[in-house]
């Protein structure tokens, strides 16, 4: 995946929520373009515990290399 491309997703306008894919079948979903950060080889996503908090809880850093895909929520 290229980081073109999860930018794109979080720079839509109204953002739309999407998971994110990575091997192994787990799954992260972004809510707010606000807690991501795209690298060239790290996607930062900051987990949220409390949906209703403006901070979040939990720093995940996903390799590129191992995200295979993003699925729109709808």
């Amino acid at each position: 995946m290229s980081p073109e491309e999860i930018s794109a997703y979080l720079k839509r306008r109204p953002f739309l929520p999407f998971k994110v894919h990575v091997t192994g079948n787990v799954e992260y979903t972004i809510r707010e373009p606000e807690t991501t950060l795209v690298g060239q080889k790290v996607l930062f996503v900051g987990e949220k515990l409390d949906a209703a908090s403006e901070f979040f809880d939990l720093p995940i850093f996903v390799a590129m290399r191992h995200i295979t895909h993003l699925e729109p929520i709808v």
